[in-house]
């Protein structure tokens, strides 16, 4: 097999693949082989009929028709692999067929144009300051957090006092008009200070049960809006919101803590965990827009077929705004894709099968699907390879970043540990064996296997019409 690389641009290389009639052989060879099982001629076991009168009985074109596909991804695949440091698909090959055997012995010839991911000089990480804006700490975060708690478990109860904000009422309300009245309607539990009519609070606030106002007020939106209309209120009862005594039966009552200290510690660890996980996308930010500094090519053609896919989706109605939000998300993610695959390249990333169960045990745990199913949902997809390059991305952009120093606007280090990891936790992942992971390991390589063998028996090489067949996308 000969190959050619044509790099037409930084983002696409044309393939030209010339394969001789000896390196088509096995294959014509195994095609014939079914077919001789399928076929009968006198005189002859199935199975067993000679070459050439398998070829006089179907004819040699058929025989290549059926295999010609087969041929063409395993050559196509076999390029890739000797040329792996130079091409790096991005995309699905588009093939042409240039030469193809009419007999027995002659060679094939076809080209496989594709974008692939362009070489990039990122910037250096060794001794590089990146400043980033960590998330404000929250001065009174338990109190209001324990506070929020405490209004989940109020209870309402009756009051003749005067309203003011926070009370509940049950009230009857009419707007007018003129003298039309243009809406009625009953507010049975109404929280005062909420409404978006102007002046009904303000009206409200020193009522009492029984009595009766008149407002009016100008809408800012809706059909009415810039008129002025009048609300007629009428209150019917008042409540006020009683607050449960913030103790330990409290805790027991609203958490699964037998102490309001205990439940104390749980909502400050939740917050703190909270802060370090905004501070961490605040830092992974920080690391791809100061990699992303670099000369990037992006491959437009095929960023271009992929924006009009997404406005596709979208319908006649999707606006300019829309629109520009499309193709900006795209670039980005693109741009993403192939700094975070340059970055992997230079550290020499390489993931373990035990990196990749731990990231589908994580996917798995956030769509609360149980891990060996998970696995089976992504093979079945065909979504493997792309699961694997999410993982060594993740892996390597933690390994760019503990390169790289982070500080606040101050000059003060920045503590990324609980999302980077520390010395001693990594020293434990690399020696945990926990029975999870083995498990979850021992699942990934029988799903692929039981996947794999399930391909093999039942794969069957579809018709390409060989003297049409170039086959336009994969």
């Amino acid at each position: 097999m000969k190959v050619t690389i044509n790099r037409l641009d930084p983002t696409k290389v044309q393939i030209d693949i010339t394969a001789s009639g000896e390196d088509l052989a096995p294959f014509i060879n195994k095609e014939r082989d079914v077919i001789s099982r399928r076929i009968s001629i006198p005189g002859f076991r199935k199975g067993h009929v000679p070459a050439k009168l398998v070829d006089a009985k179907v004819g040699y074109g058929y025989i290549l028709d059926r295999a010609l596909d087969g041929i063409v991804k395993n050559f196509y695949q076999k390029a890739l692999q000797e040329h792996k440091d130079e091409i790096r698909p991005i995309d699905a090959p588009k093939f042409t067929i240039k030469q193809i055997p009419q007999n027995p012995g002659e060679g094939l010839s076809f080209e496989a144009e594709l974008f692939v991911r362009p070489d990039v000089k990122l910037p250096k990480l060794d001794g590089t300051k990146l400043t980033i804006e960590p998330p404000q700490s929250e001065k009174d975060g338990v109190a209001d957090a324990l506070d929020k708690l405490r209004h989940n478990y109020s209870t309402l109860v009756e009051t003749s006092a005067l309203i003011k904000t926070g009370n509940y009422v049950d009230m009857d309300l009419k707007i007018f008009d003129g003298e039309k009245e243009i809406e009625s309607k009953r507010e049975p539990s109404y929280k005062v200070g909420s409404s978006e009519i102007p002046g009904l609070d303000k009206a409200l606030r020193g009522m009492r049960k029984g009595e009766e106002a008149t407002f009016t007020f100008t809408p800012k939106s809706g059909e009415n809006k810039g008129k002025e209309l009048r609300a007629e209120v009428k209150v019917k009862d008042v409540k006020r919101e009683e607050l449960p005594k913030l103790d330990d039966e409290f805790a027991k009552e609203a958490s699964e803590f037998d102490t309001l200290d205990e439940l104390k510690s749980a909502i400050a660890n939740q917050l703190q965990a909270r802060r370090d996980a905004e501070e961490a996308e605040e830092a992974k930010e920080a690391f791809i827009n100061y990699l992303e500094g670099a000369d990037i090519p992006l491959p437009e053609e095929m960023l271009k077929g992929l924006i009009e896919e997404q406005e596709a989706k979208g319908g006649k109605d999707i606006t300019k705004d829309q629109k520009a939000k499309i193709a900006s998300e795209l670039r980005d993610a693109m741009k993403e894709q192939i700094v975070l695959d340059q970055l992997a390249d230079d550290l020499g990333t390489e993931i373990t099968e035990g990196d990749i169960t731990h990231f589908l045990g994580v996917t798995a745990q956030q769509f609360n699907v149980p891990l060996p199913q998970f696995i089976n949902m992504v093979i079945r997809n065909g979504q493997l390879e792309e699961a694997m390059n999410t993982a060594r991305h993740q892996k390597a952009m933690v390994e760019g970043m503990k390169k790289v120093e982070f500080n606040d606007p101050e000059g003060n280090a920045v503590d990324l540990s609980s999302y980077l990891g520390s010395d001693e936790e990594e020293k434990a992942e690399e020696q945990a064996t926990g029975e999870a992971r083995a498990m979850a390991a021992a699942s990934l390589a029988a799903t692929t296997a039981n996947e794999a063998a399930k391909d093999a028996s039942s794969s069957k090489a579809p018709s390409s019409k060989a003297k049409k067949s170039s086959e336009k996308s994969k």
